[in-house]
């Protein structure tokens, strides 16, 4: 037979179970904005990077084109 002791401890047990898992998902929901907003930057400085090398390759003619015109 099923005591009311262990009902109570089986459900206070789920609790802490319960409340550890959601301070870990918001904890790993932090981590994860914080890594999505880091992502964005490297991305947009990256596409300025691309931007920049074409801009310099537009100004700078290749070595190679001149050597050989």
């Amino acid at each position: 037979m099923i005591k009311y002791e262990d009902i109570v401890k089986r459900i206070s047990t789920i609790e802490k179970k319960k409340i550890k898992n959601e301070e870990r998902i918001k904890t790993l929901s932090e981590e994860n904005n914080i890594l999505t907003a880091n992502l964005k930057l490297l991305n947009q400085k990256k596409e300025m990077f691309e931007k920049m090398d074409q801009d310099l390759a537009d100004l700078i003619p290749d070595k190679k084109k001149t050597v050989t015109n």
